[in-house]
């Protein structure tokens, strides 16, 4: 199944131009994506429970790492991965076409990170061993990979693509009513 996307194009450029006339304006969109980001971050961060997904994953990292270039198996850490989980709207390339994010949400901790993504590109029971078997567990335990940050997305997409889209409407519309009001003068 493809996913859709949803590309809001020229919310740089409009808010950029809608400074100059209305920056209440502005405040009125950065409120909504704040309010959106704020509420995705919470519902993430309690996603995550104090114990381990899994009884062999140990609370404290590795001593001697032999995975994840020597850093070793990170343990899990519940404070430390929910305090990692966070929302950024800092503007920057995301894909090869130069497309920008309005907001994101992070989960910047090695645990939470693997927790997150583990069978994203492996599926669980090829090849053989200990990292079939611990991918295979975690998608009967918590469903498939995106468990946690891109879960609470994909739950409330269609309402969050919704408020965002009309507040960029809306501050599409203070710009043109300021152009307007330029070129009566």
């Amino acid at each position: 199944m493809a996913e859709e996307v949803i590309v809001l194009y020229g919310i740089k450029e409009t808010l950029d131009a809608l400074k100059e006339f209305d920056k209440d304006a502005v405040k009125r969109f950065n409120k909504v994506i704040n309010t959106e980001l704020a509420g995705a971050e919470r519902d993430a961060k309690n996603i995550i429970q104090d114990r381990p997904p899994m009884s062999g994953w140990r609370r404290a990292d590795a001593a001697k790492g032999r995975t994840r270039g020597g850093a070793g198996w990170p343990g899990w850490d519940a404070g430390e991965i929910r305090s990692k989980i966070t929302k950024t709207k800092a503007q920057g390339r995301v894909r090869g076409d130069y497309t920008t994010s309005a907001g994101a949400l992070l989960n910047k901790s090695a645990a939470g990170a693997i927790f997150e993504t583990a069978g994203k590109k492996t599926k669980a029971g090829f090849g053989g061993g200990s990292g079939s078997q611990f991918l295979r567990t975690l998608g009967n335990r918590f469903g498939k990979a995106s468990r946690v940050v891109w879960r609470v997305v994909d739950k409330d997409r269609a309402r969050i693509e919704e408020n965002v889209a009309r507040a960029l409407e809306e501050a599409k519309a203070d710009l043109q009513k300021h152009l307007q009001g330029e070129r009566a003068k």
